[in-house]
């Protein structure tokens, strides 16, 4: 489906006559479903959609429903005659992404117009694989916040295209939650791009899927605009728990900071790739990306890549990383207070866990979160045992 609103840098060469990705692409080095994303076909026949108190919005990768409210109004994206984004600023397309753009079958355009505390919930159902399209647009001086939910109702794969625009001075809060219990796929394409002064934060939980991935793309293109992303994953059996950020400082006086957080059991991955690009002429950027692993079996695997490209002086940048099992001596210190080894793991990996969840912005949906980790662990520790 040809879709107006979509740049023509990501329709107008047909996904055929780019090259097929390969295990060699950096982008997707360790993911094992190149076959599935070189050449795929959505479904046509949509589950139908039901209206449910718990969510403003529900949406099945074509069409949508949406509550009334004085705090947002919502468009359809194939009703949209002009393009939401007509530059971006090194983000790289491949086959795969060609594909998303090339293949959606409808979304919408949520804007956000009125500050509001609530959280504005979006469900996403389907039965097979969904090319959906969510756009949010938060407008001048506005503050919000969003949950995009891949949960029970999302039985087949998705390929989310997610697209996000921060007016001027206006600050948003977006919570994706993976924790779909089926064999599924989960790959979100998200690009955001950052006016003077707006501010975008975005966290992530992947607790589900057979894979999960969130390829986040941002440009920092107002003066002292900031991104921050912080995110917790837990693998078991054989699932992978994706990650990729790139943040490009092309504005003065911009902030970014990553966190992100897992453990892992079973024979399940991880892969976190954290690139800070810092533009010419972006002094006074300060910016931060970190991401820690613990591995709770010998099978289990996390590939952690922070890079850093610094085109301009002036700026304060650091990363850091680490993969590993628990610190022995942080179990002597738990266990010399009177506690068994097992339940000292527990509370150390729940501790692990606290300093992402107990940050501003996580109080929607921290204590569901803390819940599915704890029941993950506890099957990951009786397989093991």
């Amino acid at each position: 489906m040809s879709i107006k609103a979509f740049s023509e840098s990501v329709t107008s060469k047909n996904y055929v006559d780019i090259p097929k990705i390969s295990v060699k692409d950096e982008d997707w080095k360790y993911t094992k479903i190149i076959d599935e994303i070189n050449d795929f076909e959505p479904i046509k026949n949509f589950v139908d959609l039901k209206a449910t108190d718990e969510f403003e919005i529900i949406t099945n990768g074509a069409e949508y429903l949406a509550k009334e409210s004085n705090y947002f109004q919502t468009e359809d994206i194939r009703l949209l005659g002009s393009q939401l984004v007509s530059e971006y600023y090194k983000r790289p397309f491949d086959r795969f992404i060609a594909q998303q753009y090339q293949k959606c079958s409808g979304g919408f355009l949520l804007s956000l117009i009125k500050n509001n505390e609530e959280t504005i919930k979006i469900d996403v159902h389907s039965n097979g694989l969904i090319v959906p399209y969510i756009g949010i647009s938060c407008e001048k001086n506005v503050t919000s916040k969003i949950l995009i939910n891949f949960g029970e109702n999302l039985q087949g794969s998705a390929y989310p295209i997610i697209e996000i625009f921060g007016h001027e001075n206006s600050s948003l809060e977006v919570i994706i939650n993976t924790s779909s219990v089926h064999d599924i796929e989960i790959i979100n394409s998200i690009y955001a791009e950052l006016s003077k002064d707006s501010s975008l934060s975005i966290h992530t939980v992947s607790t589900g899927g057979r894979f999960s991935r969130n390829r986040i793309d941002v440009d920092l293109k107002g003066d002292g605009s900031n991104f921050l992303i912080d995110g917790v994953y837990f693998g078991e059996n054989s699932q992978i728990h994706d990650n990729r950020v790139f943040v490009n400082h092309i504005a003065k006086r911009t902030t970014s900071n990553m966190l992100t957080k897992g453990v892992l059991g079973d024979s399940s991955k991880s892969v976190f790739t954290g690139t800070i690009h810092i533009a010419e002429g972006a002094q006074k950027t300060e910016s931060h990306q970190e991401n820690r692993n613990i591995l709770l079996s010998d099978t289990a695997s996390a590939q952690s890549v922070p890079n850093l490209e610094i085109l301009c002086d002036d700026v304060i940048c650091g990363h850091g990383s680490s993969v590993g099992p628990l610190d022995e001596k942080l179990f002597h210190y738990v266990m010399s207070r009177g506690i068994e080894r097992e339940g000292a793991e527990k509370l150390l990996i729940n501790g692990f866990f606290n300093e992402v969840l107990k940050q501003n912005g996580w109080e929607e949906i921290s204590e569901t979160v803390a819940k599915t980790i704890l029941e993950k662990y506890e099957k990951v520790r009786k397989g093991k045992n």
